[in-house]
C-alpha cells in the first residue's frame, strides 16, 4: 500500500503482514531534497525516530505492517539541517493514517 501525507512531503508503502513478524524500516531521501549530506542523514534520523516514537505511541498504526519504507519528496521550507521531529512527526503520522485507512 502506498499513501502521501495531505502535504505530499512524505510517501509511505507499507508491506503487510502475513503473520506477525518484527518491523523492517527502509528510509529514503534523494539528493535533490538536500544537497548536503548533513542534511539528508538528519531527515533520515528524524524520520527513524519517527517511526520509533509512533511505536510507542500509537502502535496500532504499525499493527499489521511487515515493512514500511518512507520517502520524503519535497525540499523542506526551512534547511534540512534545521528541521525537528515535532515537524517530521506529525507528517509520517499523517501518511501512515492515510495508508491504514485505504487498507482497511
Amino acid at each position: 500500500m502506498r499513501a502521501h501525507d495531505p502535504s505530499g512531503m512524505v510517501m509511505v508503502h507499507v508491506l503487510p503482514a502475513a503473520e506477525p513478524c518484527p518491523l523492517q524500516l527502509g528510509v529514503i531521501v534523494p539528493r535533490s531534497v538536500c544537497p548536503t549530506a548533513v542534511g539528508r542523514n538528519r531527515l533520515r534520523r528524524l524520520l527513524r525516530e519517527s517511526i520509533r516514537t509512533l511505536l510507542v505511541e500509537e502502535p496500532a498504526l504499525l499493527a499489521g505492517a511487515e515493512a514500511v519504507v518512507l520517502r520524503w519528496r519535497v525540499k523542506p521550507s526551512s534547511d534540512c539541517k534545521r528541521l525537528r521531529l515535532r515537524q517530521v512527526l506529525p507528517l509520517v503520522r499523517a501518511a501512515l493514517e492515510v495508508a491504514t485507512d485505504s487498507q482497511q
